[in-house]
């Protein structure tokens, strides 16, 4: 189970909301910590100890003060959620691997502008994208190296959840130059296949989309701007186009809600079977 954390309520006072920002700085989506338990309220609240900061909260596992328990991130907005791990679970967690994808994306996107920028020249094709994309990676062997890192992250993602089959991971930088934090899920569903996306627009902010490609496709997007939409939609329209060889019906954009995962990538982490162990429900 999770962990709620600080939500971003007006009822918060001045210090919670500042170990709340506290907090959010200091981690991120993914990140494992370490929780130790100080001591339990005669209300039947614990006191814990969780990245150097002190939270009240009512725990859902059997503990004493004293022990240690290992919590993930699971999100920072709009309320702070955290799981409790069980003992035993491996080092290569879903939640884990979904954040050190995200670091090295974070890396590439920010260190080989110039790969986005000569793909970005090409018109909104994917075909003449990827090539763009290819031969500006093969004449720069620094971007070659921290593409692959991200592609390996990738990988391993995709291996986590091959077991359960239906979902896979990618990351198709080439399609939408201009986006950063661009991520993307398939999944195969009753109907058809839905390929949700969600990324940073220059324009629009923070955006998500999901194309349902089946016998009649549709393409469904919300942006934290939509009304500067205009041109990215465009874009994923021919996408749209491209992916299902049909035109798809478009709904938006809407106005985006606020994501508990960071990303579409977190859609995964509900079916973490390690996590059915117990969490810790916070009251600061």
């Amino acid at each position: 189970m999770r962990i709620s954390g600080y939500g971003a309520g007006f009822g918060q006072s001045g210090g919670e909301r500042d170990r709340a920002a506290s907090f959010r700085a200091r981690h991120s989506i993914g990140q494992r910590v370490k929780g130790r338990i100080l001591r339990r309220e005669q209300n039947g609240l614990f006191w814990v100890q969780v990245g150097g900061e002190e939270l009240l909260a009512r725990l859902e596992v059997q503990v004493d003060p004293g022990d240690t328990l290992t919590f993930v991130v699971r999100a920072l907005t709009p309320e702070i959620m955290l799981q409790a791990l069980p003992g035993g679970v491996d080092a290569d967690d879903l939640p884990g691997l979904v954040q050190r994808f995200r670091a090295a994306r974070e890396v590439f996107e920010t260190q080989c502008p110039q790969i986005f920028a000569a793909t970005a020249k090409q018109p909104p094709q994917v075909l003449l994208r990827r090539e763009a994309f290819e031969t500006a990676l093969a004449a720069d062997a620094g971007a070659r190296e921290q593409y692959a890192e991200v592609v390996e992250r990738l990988a391993r993602i995709n291996a986590a959840v091959e077991a359960r089959g239906g979902a896979l991971a990618l990351y198709e930088p080439w399609i939408f130059p201009l986006l950063r934090r661009m991520e993307r899920l398939r999944t195969a569903r009753a109907g058809g296949v839905e390929t949700a996306l969600s990324a940073l627009d220059p324009a629009c902010g923070e955006l998500e989309a999901r194309l349902h490609a089946g016998p009649e496709p549709r393409l469904s997007v919300a942006a934290q701007r939509p009304n500067s939409a205009g041109q990215l939609m465009v874009e994923l329209a021919a996408a749209a186009r491209e992916e299902t060889s049909a035109k798809p019906q478009v709904f938006g954009p809407t106005l985006l809600r606020a994501s508990a995962f960071g990303g579409v990538l977190g859609e995964l982490f509900g079916d973490v079977p390690g996590w059915s162990s117990g969490g810790l429900n916070t009251r600061v």
